[in-house]
């Protein structure tokens, strides 16, 4: 009888065994995943820092919106974040010397935008200005 035993715990065990490595690949698979979507993001800029050129230009393509969010965009451009009176989450990118580049309009519900260039806003390494909240 006591071997019995023996085996119905060594088998539970090894059952619980395998379920606890089982659920750790999966936890840590989809920790992985997550990292991956991780891009490398623009830094958000104080208004101050972005060039007075940008911050005209911007006014007169979208006059009475407010900006959220400022990103320098690998120091050639800034992209501004700001919801529109249709409350549609947009990024506007501008050159440096405040010529208009393109606009994105939130297509997600998880801050990632289209572009209206049909690229995908990706060029080359250079990083996105995207508006991925905690929690994304």
């Amino acid at each position: 009888m006591k071997k019995i035993f023996f085996l119905t715990t060594t088998g539970t065990i090894l059952l619980f065994l395998a379920t606890v490595l089982f659920v750790s690949v999966i936890f840590f698979a989809c920790k992985k995943e997550g990292k991956d979507k991780i891009e490398n993001l623009c830094p958000v800029v104080a208004a101050t820092a972005v060039p007075q050129a940008v911050k005209d230009s911007f006014a007169v393509r979208y006059p009475a919106v407010n900006v959220i969010s400022w990103f320098n965009k690998d120091s050639v451009a800034y992209c501004a974040y700001f919801i529109t009176t249709a409350n549609v989450e947009t990024l506007a990118q501008f050159a440096n010397n405040g010529s208009f580049i393109k606009e994105e309009i939130e297509t997600h519900h998880d801050g990632e935008h289209e572009d209206s260039t049909g690229t995908g806003g990706k060029v080359g390494g250079s990083c996105e200005c995207e508006t991925h909240k905690e929690g994304d």
